[in-house]
């Protein structure tokens, strides 16, 4: 079995203060060229969290889908493809993560991903400080971190079809925030909370189908 790549421990706050930075950065670039003024690419993103964080990688495209920003018609699909492809590349044994550069080029308004984005900052800083830490490290590690893997990779199969029943996106969104989480943070009660959710997405698959 591959190596499990190195979380980098960042918390959640540190992972939303990092892409909030580069949609306002990118937002007030007025050297920037006149197609990506005012845009965060999906290879921005990747740029910023670093290829090899698998963790935060998967945190992003899923807090984005959740967030406000979230309906911005297309959106889901393409954060949802992000991670077919990063958890695609776990289960290879991949030692760091590819994108296309058609993935790479999708892009979202600057400001409206900083806006979305900064509302969750006060749950984020909360569950930073009172719900994340190193628990049942062992449901994050080993085999354990290639079933999540795998459910991840599932769930963003899915998560496009969900997304036509109305607030349908949320649960398996919230799995995927949730196993990113225990990924990040080497805490398995938040891989428990993220099989929750995850059973939750399998009802409203059943329920559609």
């Amino acid at each position: 079995m591959p190596t499990t790549p190195v979380a980098d421990h960042l918390g959640l706050e540190d992972v939303l203060d990092r892409v909030i930075q580069l949609g306002h950065h990118n937002g007030e670039d007025e050297a920037a060229p006149d197609h990506i003024r005012g845009r965060v690419s999906v290879a921005n993103l990747m740029d910023r969290i670093g290829e090899r964080s698998f963790g935060p990688l998967m945190l992003v495209p899923s807090l984005i889908a959740l967030s406000p920003v979230g309906a911005i018609p297309g959106l889901p699909a393409v954060t949802s493809v992000v991670i077919l492809l990063i958890t695609g590349q776990i289960l290879l044994g991949q030692p760091h993560f590819w994108i296309p550069a058609w993935l790479g080029a999708r892009s979202v308004d600057a400001h409206r991903l900083e806006s979305g984005l900064s509302k969750l900052q006060p749950a984020a800083r909360f569950i930073d400080r009172f719900l994340l830490s190193a628990r049942l490290t062992w449901l994050t590690t080993g085999p354990f971190f290639y079933a999540i893997a795998l459910l991840c990779f599932l769930i963003a199969l899915v998560t496009p079809i969900l997304e036509i029943i109305p607030l349908g996106g949320i649960p398996p969104n919230a799995a995927l925030v949730a196993f990113s989480l225990a990924i990040t943070a080497r805490d398995g009660l938040w891989a428990l909370t993220a099989f929750a959710f995850s059973a939750g997405s399998v009802v409203l698959a059943l329920h559609l189908f």
